[in-house]
């Protein structure tokens, strides 16, 4: 399983990546953009709502068990053994590539004002 800061990292990096071409054309998307990164990390956080739910935990273990849920960024992809087993590169790489998804919205955002 990855930690929860890797689903965290790569649920908000995917949303700032895809609102990047809309920042170019929309200032209210520009206005946003934090608060995208609060809903995105959450949203990759979803399949993990059975470690603290107090009801419906079978049906949302069996979510976060399930291919269904890389729907919410990938959880299930990232919490195969490979991922597992790399557990300070995958920190590392979700860093890495929020660090990306901030600039690559931040310049988005110069270029749309």
């Amino acid at each position: 399983m990855a930690p929860a800061i890797v689903h965290f990292l790569v649920g908000a990096s995917i949303v700032l990546l895809a609102l990047a071409p809309l920042a170019l054309v929309s200032s209210r998307v520009r206005k946003w953009r934090l608060r995208a990164v609060a809903i995105g990390g959450l949203w990759g956080l979803v399949p993990d709502l059975h470690n603290v739910s107090p009801v419906y935990r079978d049906e949302l273990r069996s979510l976060h068990e399930s291919p269904r849920a890389d729907l919410f960024a990938f959880h299930y992809t990232l919490d195969r053994p490979l991922v597992r087993d790399l557990f300070v590169e995958s920190i590392a790489a979700s860093i890495l590539l929020f660090l990306v998804a901030v600039t690559v919205i931040g310049v988005a955002c110069r270029l749309g004002s």
